[in-house]
């Protein structure tokens, strides 16, 4: 098995921290969208020197498993009635979550949220296949009201996290001001007050426990509905708790216990002053042997397939390119669980959990699928 993507999981918004040091190995990054034909603003830094040198290279690219179709509209005006009044919806968006975090029996009660919601913003609901009218002979997972919930949840939380980068932005520019007004203090009278110091602005980035399992329970119903194959993708989450729930999932339910393939170490950050792309394409040029053989994954045998003077040499090359001192480390772990469906996999661990009448979605024998996390 050979992988050069990799799919991210449950993050729908492209950024930094997750596509430079994934950029030094993968040829392309996919991410779920929740709306056909609504790209995010690729604003990133590192994003933007891509598209200003390159253009639109296809690096990033987007999937929506079930487009909406002739509803997209309608669920577009009612994202944008909810952003512009949002206290308006804040307990239906509250049982939204909660219907999400427990296991929904009845048809009424999925539809009626998302009915509440469209009446409140005055829109109709419409009888494509994609609106809540769900028919009750659908299948669960197909039903129209659980996919609109679930495209709901991921795009306030794709809102979320573009609000909280752009606090992030603002804080560090108040850091750099700061720090720019304390040097001029300091000039020349160092020893009148060498220990003043301004504290440093901070902000939580952390999403809570509960809202990442919501959100790995709303992607992986879109998800699992995926018809795409992924026999060269590999799905890399930064979320420990995330890896941690499909490993232990395969342990129990297949009795099978994950490969570890290997610890890649990349770099965490790049330098903005300098070319960024020019560096990863001379770093990968010059590591392209062994980003082959890593790529090239064996699951026949027990061993690693990265021998020791591959890693000395891996790090030696990142070392060069990227030294620690400036560009800092994150470690890829990749695992391999062999005859399962990626769709059916992520589909039983984050919806179906231990509901044993859960329909499977897809046969239950597959190729098997390469998983990772990125710390």
């Amino acid at each position: 098995m050979s992988v050069s993507l990799a799919y991210i999981f449950p993050n729908i918004l492209p950024q930094d921290d997750l596509i430079f040091p994934l950029a030094q190995f993968f040829e392309q990054l996919v991410f779920l969208r929740p709306v056909e034909d609504d790209s995010p603003k690729e604003d990133t830094p590192f994003l933007q020197k891509m598209k200003d040198q390159q253009g639109d290279n296809g690096y990033i690219n987007y999937s929506c498993p079930v487009p909406l179709a002739e509803d997209r509209d309608r669920f577009l005006t009612l994202l944008r009635d909810i952003r512009s009044r949002p206290d308006d919806y804040t307990g239906h968006l509250g049982n939204l979550s909660a219907s999400l975090s427990v296991p929904v029996r009845q048809e009424e009660q999925e539809r009626s949220i998302i009915d509440t919601l469209l009446r409140q913003t005055g829109i109709q609901t419409g009888s494509g296949e994609h609106t809540p009218q769900a028919k009750k002979e659908q299948a669960k997972n197909t039903s129209p009201a659980l996919l609109w919930q679930a495209r709901l949840l991921l795009k306030l939380g794709e809102y979320m996290d573009q609000d909280q980068v752009e606090i992030r932005r603002n804080l560090d520019r108040m850091t750099c001001q700061q720090d720019e007004l304390f040097k001029k203090l300091r000039e020349g009278q160092e020893e009148d007050f060498p220990e003043l110091a301004f504290p440093s602005f901070t902000t939580d980035n952390e999403i809570s426990f509960k809202q990442q399992q919501l959100r790995l329970k709303a992607w992986s119903r879109l998800f699992a509905l995926s018809l795409d194959r992924f026999e060269t993708t590999a799905f890399i989450s930064s979320i420990p708790d995330a890896v941690e729930s499909l490993l232990e999932h395969y342990r129990q339910e297949y009795e099978g216990t994950a490969k570890r393939l290997l610890n890649l170490p990349l770099p965490a950050f790049f330098d903005e002053g300098h070319d960024a792309l020019l560096c990863r394409d001379r770093f990968q040029e010059e590591a392209s042997e062994l980003i082959t053989t890593i790529k090239v994954l064996s699951t026949a045998s027990a061993d690693s397939i990265f021998p020791e003077e591959g890693e000395k040499a891996w790090g030696d090359l990142l070392e060069r390119y990227y030294p620690v001192a400036q560009h800092g480390r994150r470690t890829l772990t990749l695992y391999f669980l062999s005859g399962i469906h990626p769709q059916q996999f992520f589909f039983e661990t984050f919806v179906a959990q231990n509901d044993l009448s859960a329909k499977k979605v897809l046969e239950a024998n597959g190729a098997g699928m390469v998983v990772g996390l990125l710390v």
